[in-house]
C-alpha cells in the first residue's frame, strides 16, 4: 500500500480548504499564516512569500522574515472588462505593491500584500465579480483560448466556452467565500462535498487551453488537455480533443515525464465540459 504523503493527509484533513486560515488572519503576533494553511491558500489564488531582499538583515537582528502575499486571478480566456482592469489597478495601489503582472496564462498577479490587507484585498477582487478561487494549488488553473483578432464571434464562443469549463470543474466548497467575503458559514455546510474533485482534489495542478488553427498561441499540444476548434464560417462547430503534457509524468516517478499530446477523438461544443470532467477525474 502506497503511502500517503503529507500534502494529501493535509487536503484530506482541511474540512473542504478551510484548515485554521481564519484563525490565523486574526492573529496579529506573525505576519505568516500555519505551515499547513500555506498549502491551502493556494487553492484559494494565494502564494505566501517574503521579501527576499530583507532576509539578511531580519536575520541579523533574529527577526521575522517580512512576510507578503501573492494573489492571482482566475480570468477564463484572459478577457476582463475595463472596469474590472481599472478596479484592479485601484487595488494593487492600495493593498498591494502597486504593479499588476500579466502572466503567460491569461491572468494577474498581485504582489506584496501583507496579511492584514488579504482580506480588504480578495473583498475588493470579489466586488467588480472577480475571484482568485483555484487559480493556484492541486486544482484545474485559468483555462487559457487563443485571442482571435479575425473573427470576434469566434474569440466570443472560445471565451465562453473556456468561462463554461472552468466554472465546471471549480472546487465545490465554500470556503472562499466564506473566509475571504462574508466571513459567515453556510447553513447546511456539514453535507458540503466535492463531487468531481473529491476531498483530496488532484495529485497536481492541471491545465486546459483552447486554440483556434492556424494560431497555436496557447500551445495546445503542452497542456493535460488541449482544445482544437474546428470552425465552420463564422462559428465553432466542434473540438478536436488533445490529451497529454503533465499527465505523462507521475509526481515524484523520475522515470516519467510531460508529453507532447496526441488527439484522442471529438466532441461538439455543448459536451466540452462533460469531456474535460472525465478526462481530469482519469
Amino acid at each position: 500500500m502506497n503511502e500517503v504523503s503529507r500534502n494529501e493527509t493535509i487536503k484530506e484533513n482541511s474540512r473542504f480548504l478551510r484548515g485554521t486560515i481564519s484563525e490565523g488572519l486574526r492573529e496579529h503576533v506573525t505576519g505568516a499564516l500555519a505551515e499547513d494553511d500555506t498549502q491551502l491558500t493556494k487553492f484559494h489564488g494565494i502564494y505566501q512569500q517574503d521579501d527576499r531582499d530583507l532576509r539578511p538583515e531580519r536575520a541579523k537582528k533574529k527577526m521575522e522574515k517580512a512576510f507578503i502575499f501573492m494573489a492571482r486571478l482566475r480570468v477564463p480566456g484572459g478577457v476582463l472588462t475595463p472596469h474590472q482592469w481599472l478596479a484592479m489597478h485601484e487595488l494593487a495601489l492600495e493593498h498591494g505593491n502597486g504593479t499588476l503582472r500579466l502572466t503567460t496564462r491569461q491572468t494577474i498577479q498581485f504582489h506584496g500584500i501583507i496579511k492584514s490587507n488579504l482580506r480588504p484585498a480578495i473583498q475588493a477582487i470579489h466586488g467588480p465579480m472577480l475571484d482568485i478561487i483555484a487559480a493556484c494549488g492541486d486544482v484545474n488553473r485559468n483555462v487559457i483560448a487563443s485571442v482571435v483578432p479575425q473573427s470576434p464571434v469566434v474569440h466570443a464562443e472560445l471565451v465562453a466556452c473556456a468561462r463554461a469549463i472552468s466554472t465546471h470543474l471549480l472546487p465545490h466548497s465554500r470556503a472562499w467565500h466564506e473566509i475571504w467575503v462574508d466571513d459567515n458559514k453556510v447553513v447546511g455546510g456539514e453535507d458540503e462535498d466535492e463531487p468531481i474533485l473529491g476531498r483530496t482534489y488532484l495529485p497536481r495542478k492541471f491545465k486546459i487551453a483552447l486554440a483556434v488553427p492556424p494560431q497555436n498561441d496557447v500551445d495546445a499540444f503542452a497542456h493535460e488537455i488541449g482544445l482544437i476548434a474546428i470552425v465552420r464560417g463564422n462559428r465553432i462547430v466542434g473540438y478536436n480533443v488533445v490529451v497529454g503534457g503533465g499527465m505523462g509524468m507521475t509526481h515524484g516517478e523520475p522515470d516519467t515525464f510531460p508529453r507532447t499530446g496526441d488527439v484522442i477523438g471529438f466532441c461538439n461544443p455543448d459536451q466540452v465540459s462533460e469531456v474535460c470532467e472525465k478526462i481530469v477525474t482519469v
